[in-house]
């Protein structure tokens, strides 16, 4: 089982159609390895319109990788809200999100994949989120909505997430009632666990600092104490656009977030998952602009008798 990730695509015809070229070859590059899955992990859009969402899907349906048991989608920020695009929009931006129908918009989200959750194992009455899909013997996915609603003191930017309440107590009910043990566990969510690297001074160290206020994952805390208590192996998410492996109080993260975006665009990444002989290898592959392939191994694990041990 080869699963290959990617985040943060960031399509935007409207004001730019930089990414769209970046998208085939990331997907193309995807089918060359002959992936039998791919986890998307939100923000596919950067300013929520529609027609992003079917370009897409007219993308991966040209590559026959729109179906439930190929693709794996989640929504980001962006997808719901947009963002900015000019100057003068920084001043509007939050009276548009204030008056943005954040359930129905999901809903609309949901509507241009539906087709990806049509054979899950479970999915939530309420808007999708949770979700369980079963790919095989070995390997299951929890998909968890991380977007919350505008809320000037708490999500002023429309940029911060939080998995609620309701949604966490039925993600933990199907951790305790509906997964088997034998199985790798491998949860799909937007929003980032670690630390904003703060890299830069002056300016830019000052717009960091600003980051790390406005596109946080509140409650967290509970999340990465489930996960540690259903032996959860991997986490894939985006969010933030760096692509990197890192720990969470004994928990693995895998971050997709530079998959087109970041790193002055001089590659593309992917982030491949297999599942195979006994062992779990998370690599990061970098196209670069002359097509040369570079591999890193971010880690692995042995399997034992079915359970994942580090």
């Amino acid at each position: 089982m080869l699963i290959a990730h990617i985040s943060d695509l960031h399509l935007n015809t409207l004001f730019s159609d930089s990414n769209i070229k970046k998208i085939e070859n990331i997907l193309d590059y995807i089918v060359k390895k002959k992936a039998d899955h791919i986890i998307i992990t939100g923000d596919i859009t950067d300013n929520a319109d529609e027609s992003d969402l079917v370009l897409l899907r007219n993308q991966l349906n040209r590559r026959k990788l729109f179906s439930s048991k190929v693709l794996t989608v989640l929504p980001g920020n962006h997808d719901i809200y947009g963002a900015p695009q000019r100057p003068e929009d920084l001043f509007d931006f939050p009276s548009r999100c204030k008056k943005l129908d954040f359930k129905s918009k999901l809903k609309e989200f949901n509507k241009y994949f539906e087709e990806t959750f049509e054979e899950c194992a479970y999915i939530s009455l309420e808007n999708n989120y949770p979700f369980l899909k079963i790919l095989d013997e070995d390997v299951i996915i929890i998909g968890l909505n991380s977007i919350i609603e505008y809320s000037i003191t708490k999500n002023p930017f429309a940029s911060n997430g939080e998995v609620t309440l309701p949604q966490f107590f039925e993600a933990e009910k199907i951790l305790r009632e509906k997964i088997n043990d034998a199985r790798v566990k491998i949860v799909a969510i937007h929003h980032h666990f670690n630390k904003i690297k703060n890299t830069k001074r002056s300016f830019a160290g000052i717009w960091q600092n600003i980051e790390k206020q406005t596109m946080k994952l509140r409650k967290k805390k509970r999340l990465i104490n489930l996960f540690n208590k259903y032996n959860i192996d991997l986490v894939l998410h985006g969010h933030i656009h760096y692509n990197e492996y890192y720990e969470r109080k004994g928990v693995n993260f895998i971050n997709g977030g530079a998959s087109i975006k970041g790193y002055s665009g001089q590659s593309l990444r992917v982030n491949f998952i297999e599942v195979k002989n006994n062992n779990l290898v998370c690599s990061l592959h970098k196209i670069t602009k002359t097509n040369d392939i570079i591999i890193e191994e971010l880690f692995s694990k042995e399997i034992v008798n079915n359970k994942v041990l580090v």
